[in-house]
């Protein structure tokens, strides 16, 4: 491999790491909302959880909950790349 390709390389594989530390930042703030809403809806009377409102907050909660699962596996697969 020629110094431009490893260069090419080098410089990819920091551009990567650079959005995988963004990822998880990204993740770890996902994890303090879904935990947010989670003990909101834990916290609701039994009559409210069943509620419009209760349903729309356990959709989020599921959203969420899908949401960081996708982050997790976009890390694995880019320390995959990287390492």
């Amino acid at each position: 491999m020629n110094k431009q390709r490893r260069n090419k390389i080098e410089k990819f594989k920091n551009e990567l790491e650079v959005i995988l530390e963004k990822l998880k930042n990204t993740k770890n703030e996902l994890e303090v909302i879904l935990d947010s809403e989670q003990e909101a809806f834990d916290n609701m009377p039994e009559g409210l959880q069943s509620s419009e409102n209760g349903m729309k907050s356990e959709e989020s909660i599921e959203n969420l909950e899908e949401a960081i699962e996708n982050l997790e596996e976009t890390i694995d697969l880019l320390n995959d790349i990287i390492y």
